[in-house]
């Protein structure tokens, strides 16, 4: 704030969208003007704008190693916001889907998360059920004309 600069950290440089990039940074800085007008006026002096901040890219962003990983990746990124490992590549995309899902699930402030666990419960009582009835089976190979019981497959 005190330099006036954002700094545009992407995961996924390309200079094929720096310019889209910029502008969006530009209508963002000018939506923030808008909802925050009246701290404004109270806080800084007359004609402080955030649209009026500098713009700049920084090269200190991790990079991402595919492009669909964008979310899941910059919110693993802030979590570690120290930077101890920058420039690592170490992100496992599909675990951290899933990490980051279960900590969103399990959050205290997640308004559905009885929902979802009265949901998890009703599935599993009812494989239970499913499994008592007919016992456990193998899943059938695509050739198979019947699926096997586990003594079958072995």
């Amino acid at each position: 704030m005190g330099d006036k600069k954002v700094e545009l950290w992407d995961s996924l440089p390309g200079a094929k969208y720096n310019a889209s990039r910029y502008q969006l940074a530009e209508r963002i800085m000018k939506v923030l003007d808008y909802i925050y007008k009246d701290e404004i006026v109270k806080h800084f002096d007359k004609g402080w704008q955030f649209a009026k901040f500098n713009i700049v890219r920084t090269d200190k962003a991790r990079r991402q190693l595919n492009g669909c990983d964008c979310g899941i990746f910059v919110m693993n990124w802030l979590e570690d916001i120290e930077c101890t490992s920058h420039g690592s590549n170490k992100f496992q995309h599909a675990s951290e889907r899933v990490r980051v899902a279960l900590s969103l699930l399990k959050n205290p402030k997640n308004k559905g998360l009885k929902e979802v666990r009265e949901s998890a419960r009703t599935v599993v009582d009812e494989e239970l059920d499913m499994l008592a009835q007919h016992g456990p089976s193998i899943p059938h190979h695509p050739i198979a004309r019947k699926p096997m019981t586990r003594s079958q497959a072995k």
